[in-house]
C-alpha cells in the first residue's frame, strides 16, 4: 500500500535564510537528518509516494522554495512568491505554478495546498475539507506531521486523522509525527511518534461505536495491536455475529473464552486504560442463566434505542425463566414452543398474576408490531407505540420485573 505524508508549513523566522531553526532530527532507528524543515526530514525517512505540504497565505513558502530550488532558475517566479508571502496573499494558483520547482528536486509527488488560518469555526472546517479533498481515493497509509504551523493546526491535524479513518475505509493512519525541538539535547532533536494518543482516540471511538450498535468486533484490532493473540481477539467478532443473530448462548461462550485474558493482569498499551470498561461490557456472559443474559441484553438494546430487539429479548427472557423454573431445558426449541403455548393458555385461565400477564402480552404484541410494521392489537399499545418516551419507560418497567424475585 502506498504511503502519503501530510505536513504543515508555518511562518517561522528563526533564521532569515531557512525560516525554521536548523536541527538534527534523530529517529527511533538512530538515523539522523539535518534540516530546518522536519517534514522534509520525515519524507526522506519514510519515502512516501506523495508529500502534501499545507500552509496559509502567509506561510513561508518563499523560504521553502529557496531551500529546494536552484537559484539561477525561475528567479521571477520565486520573487513573485516571496512578495505574495510577505503580504499574506499567496494563492493556490501561485502554488500550482511553483510546484514543478519542488518536484524537480525530489522523487516524491509534491502537492502544495493552501489552507485557511483556522481563526473561526468555518475556517477550521475548511482545513479538514482541504485535507480530505487533497487525498486520492486509493488505499493509502497516511502519515501526518504536526510539528510546524500554528499551534492549533496540530490539534486540527490530529482531528483530521480521526476524521479520515472514518470517512475513508481504504485509508489507514499509520502514525502522527512530531519533531520535538524543545527536547533537543546534545545537538540531537528527538522524533516522537504520537501512537499512544492515536490509540487512545481509537479506543474512545470503538467504545462509542459499540455502545451505539453492540458490535464487539470493533475492539478486536485494538487488542491485537496491543498483543492479544489473534484467536482470542477473534472471539469478539464471533460473539458479535452470534449476538446479532440472537444466538445468545454461543455469544456468551465466545466471550467467556476471552474474559480470562482481561482478568488478573493489565493489558499493554492503550488497552490498559480501557480494560475495566471493556470487562464491564462483557460481564453479562458470566451469568450461567439464559433468562438473565437475555434480560441484560434487552436492557442494553433499550439503552441504545433498539426497541425491537428489546422486545424480542425481553419476551425470550420471560419464557426462559418460566422454563427454568419448571426444570426444563431453556435451550430446547421444542420446550420453548410448548412453554409459550402453555403460558398463553394459563394466562387466559387466570393462573398468573396481572403483572406477568401484562408483561407477556405487551412484549409479544410490541415485538410483532415492530417486526411487521403493523399497529399493535391492543388500543393502549397503539397509543404507546406513537410515543417514544412512554414506550421506552414501559419496556424498562417490564424488564425490571423480569428478574428472579418476581418468579419465586
Amino acid at each position: 500500500m502506498n504511503a502519503t505524508l501530510i505536513t504543515f508549513l508555518g511562518k517561522g523566522r528563526d533564521n532569515p535564510q531557512t525560516g525554521y531553526r536548523e536541527a538534527t532530527y534523530q529517529f527511533a532507528d538512530q538515523s539522523q537528518r539535518k534540516t530546518p524543515f522536519f517534514g522534509l526530514a520525515l519524507a526522506e525517512h519514510l519515502q512516501p509516494r506523495v508529500l502534501i505540504i499545507l500552509g496559509t497565505a502567509g506561510s513561508m513558502w518563499g523560504v521553502l522554495i529557496e531551500y529546494f530550488a536552484e537559484h539561477d532558475h525561475h528567479e521571477e517566479l520565486r520573487l513573485e512568491l516571496m512578495e505574495a508571502e510577505s503580504q499574506g496573499a499567496v494563492t493556490q494558483d501561485l502554488l500550482d505554478r511553483v510546484t514543478p520547482l519542488l518536484q524537480a528536486s525530489t522523487a516524491h509527488e509534491i502537492q502544495l495546498r493552501l489552507i485557511p488560518s483556522g481563526q473561526i469555526d468555518q475556517e477550521q472546517i475548511g482545513i479538514l475539507e482541504a485535507i480530505d479533498h487533497t487525498l486520492d481515493k486509493q488505499p493509502t497509509r497516511l502519515h501526518i506531521d504536526i510539528t510546524h504551523g500554528f499551534r492549533h493546526l496540530a490539534i486540527i491535524g490530529f482531528l483530521s486523522a480521526a476524521m479520515l479513518e472514518r470517512l475513508r475505509p481504504q485509508l489507514h493512519v499509520e502514525a502522527l509525527w512530531y519533531g520535538a525541538l524543545d527536547m533537543t539535547s546534545r545537538g540531537m532533536t528527538p522524533v516522537i511518534r504520537l501512537d499512544g494518543l492515536n490509540a487512545v482516540h481509537r479506543w474512545v471511538s470503538a467504545l462509542d461505536r459499540f455502545d451505539a450498535n453492540g458490535d464487539y468486533g470493533v475492539f478486536a484490532p485494538l487488542l491485537e495491536a496491543d498483543g492479544l493473540p489473534v484467536d482470542k481477539a477473534r472471539c469478539l467478532s464471533d460473539a458479535a455475529f452470534y449476538e446479532a443473530t440472537t444466538q445468545i448462548p454461543n455469544a456468551a461462550r465466545s466471550l467467556r473464552t476471552l474474559l480470562p485474558e482481561l482478568e488478573g493482569h493489565a493489558l499493554p498499551g492503550a488497552s490498559a486504560l480501557f480494560q475495566v470498561q471493556l470487562k464491564k461490557r462483557l460481564q453479562w456472559a458470566r451469568f450461567d442463566n439464559l433468562a438473565e443474559q437475555q434480560r441484560i441484553l434487552a436492557l442494553r438494546a433499550l439503552t441504545r434505542g433498539d426497541l425491537l430487539r428489546t422486545a424480542i429479548l425481553g419476551l425470550e427472557s420471560l419464557i426462559s425463566k418460566l422454563i427454568q423454573n419448571a426444570g426444563r431445558d431453556p435451550y430446547d426449541f421444542q420446550a420453548r414452543k410448548i412453554e409459550d403455548e402453555q403460558l398463553q393458555q394459563e394466562i387466559r385461565e387466570g393462573q398468573h398474576p396481572d403483572w406477568l400477564r401484562d408483561a407477556y402480552w405487551n412484549l409479544k404484541n410490541l415485538r410483532n408490531s415492530m417486526a411487521h410494521g403493523t399497529p399493535p392489537t391492543y388500543s393502549h399499545l397503539q397509543q404507546l407505540i406513537k410515543n417514544p418516551e412512554r414506550l421506552r419507560k414501559e419496556l424498562e418497567s417490564t424488564l425490571g420485573r423480569l428478574n428472579a424475585s418476581h418468579f419465586s
